[in-house]
């Protein structure tokens, strides 16, 4: 089990160069996509639970008929569930379960609607493509970012340069430079990540849907559906995870016997592979459930970030643990030159600095960019400036 999630777990403690996001960014492309890869390879490690199908039947040779039934699918019989009442109709359950052992299993009857199995084959992909696509946004996003933050930070990034006053200062000036020659080109930088967080959050709640269509329709209620069958009476329902995911199936072999008649073999199926697969998708559920609601979360608190410019001085100034003139933040923040959309790209950018740089660090890196962004006599030199005349 080790060798399956080692690799994965190098990936999820793995660090940037630079921070260029956020934890509810990191939630889709990286943990979630980790949970994803695991479940594939839980899927696909059939040595743990032996071959993913056996089917009995008289007449004909097993490795045949499993192989002819996992190619074309299995099938359960509705009425044999055991609910309480649905669009089948069904009566007592209590004589349903006596009188049928392995839920969905019954001969069939002309007419009677039967269901067929055909995910099985498919989940692994499924889960590798769901993996990719919640990466999706992270690749967008890291292109159109290019290295800008890793190249403004440089070694800040490393605790040690701290004592190290001289290198500190000039990467500080670098960044001074970098504010002063190219100033008004972060609006477009911001709205690049804003609208990967909305992308982010379309594809989780996509997910949701093309899981629960490729499920039949039955996975939206699936973890609340569990949940209530655990904490109420099971002979009240049918088990969910016998309905979306049953261990016993039926298949239906035609063979041609020796006066060339067809004859036809009603066989038996168990599904061992649906003892992971129930579990991995209660799991996806109620972790699908949480990524969009914290998603969500960030959706609004970014829209309150986006409206209210004292809310995005609050901000930084919390990253700098308060040790910074205010008014030297809220003058950088809404530079009289810049539009609205650029005032939120250098939120976003002295955001990421914050994120990246030690305080001592970003604290001079304020007061140099003062004068730049929003002159005011009120400050007569710069850090900087003063270490030089001394």
């Amino acid at each position: 089990m080790d060798g399956i999630v080692g690799p994965l777990k190098a990936y999820l403690k793995k660090s940037d160069p630079a921070t260029i996001d956020n934890l509810a960014f990191k939630l889709h492309y990286r943990a979630t996509f980790v949970v994803l890869l695991v479940s594939m390879m839980l899927v696909s490690a059939g040595q743990f639970l032996g071959d993913p199908i056996n089917c009995i039947s008289d007449g004909v040779p097993g490795g045949t008929l499993e192989l002819y039934c996992w190619i074309h699918s299995t099938f359960s019989v509705p009425s044999r569930w055991g609910k309480v009442s649905d669009e089948y109709g069904v009566g007592n359950p209590g004589e349903i379960a006596k009188n049928n052992p392995h839920p969905g299993i019954a001969p069939l009857e002309p007419g009677e609607d039967v269901v067929y199995h055909k995910y099985y084959q498919w989940v692994v992909f499924v889960l590798f493509i769901q993996a990719v696509m919640f990466h999706i946004p992270r690749i967008i996003w890291k292109h159109a970012e290019g290295g800008l933050m890793k190249n403004l930070v440089g070694d800040l990034t490393n605790p040690v340069l701290i004592i190290k006053k001289d290198e500190r200062l000039d990467q500080v000036m670098n960044i001074k430079r970098y504010f002063k020659e190219d100033i008004k080109t972060h609006g477009g930088y911001a709205m690049n990540f804003f609208l990967c967080e909305v992308l982010a959050i379309v594809n989780v709640i996509g997910q949701m849907y093309l899981t629960d269509r490729f499920l039949g329709y039955q996975f939206s209620t699936y973890g609340w559906d569990v949940v209530s069958v655990m904490m109420g009476n099971p002979e009240d329902r049918s088990d969910p995870m016998n309905v979306v995911f049953p261990k016993m199936t039926k298949c239906t072999f035609h063979s041609y016997g020796p006066s060339g008649t067809i004859n036809t073999h009603d066989s038996l199926c168990i599904l061992a592979l649906n003892i992971i697969n129930e579990k991995i998708y209660v799991f996806l559920w109620f972790w699908f459930i949480g990524v969009a609601f914290v998603s969500i979360l960030a959706i609004v608190y970014r829209l309150l970030i986006l409206s209210i410019p004292a809310l995005r001085v609050k901000v930084v100034m919390a990253r700098l643990h308060n040790r910074v003139n205010q008014k030297m933040v809220e003058d950088i923040l809404s530079c009289p030159n810049h539009s609205w959309i650029d005032q939120i790209g250098d939120y976003w950018v002295i955001y990421l600095l914050s994120k990246n740089m030690p305080t001592v660090a970003m604290k001079e890196l304020i007061e140099e960019l003062k004068p730049i962004m929003n002159p005011n006599p009120q400050y007569g030199y710069t850090t900087l400036e003063k270490d030089t005349n001394m």
